[in-house]
């Protein structure tokens, strides 16, 4: 699951899960309903301190590579809940009251994309990841 490191001069909100280079859970770092409640939550976090910026990363080979498209397709009946899940997060980041920094170390692909533009600023690898 996703988590905060706020030990230095930024806050860093790790997409993956702490202490794995890559999440066994959900290695792709896709939009879960899980995963959407708990950087929801660590965003309530920052936002109740938010004199410092905010790095959000991921480690392993994706960013994010967007909607679970897997749990999508097996829980129809939530789809309108989870479709407005996302909105919100893509529009959170946009409206945070501080800076944001989207570090992409590797692949940002559809809604993980999005999510990279509603950053302030975005800086991306040259030597690994594809941005789409």
């Amino acid at each position: 699951m996703p988590f905060l490191n706020g030990d230095g001069e930024v806050v860093e909100l790790h997409l993956g899960a702490r202490g794995e280079e890559i999440s066994e859970s959900n290695p792709e770092n896709r939009f879960r309903a899980d995963w959407l409640d708990e950087v929801d939550a660590l965003l309530d976090q920052v936002v109740a301190d938010p004199t410092r910026p905010l790095v959000i990363t991921a480690t392993g080979k994706f960013f994010s590579n967007g909607l679970d498209l897997e749990w999508v397709s097996t829980h129809e009946e939530d789809f309108a809940r989870y479709a407005s899940d996302v909105q919100h997060l893509l529009a959170r980041v946009l409206a945070l009251p501080l800076i944001t920094v989207a570090a992409i170390q590797g692949h940002a692909f559809a809604a993980g994309a999005m999510l990279t533009l509603s950053h302030d600023v975005r800086v991306m690898r040259g030597d690994r990841g594809f941005w789409c």
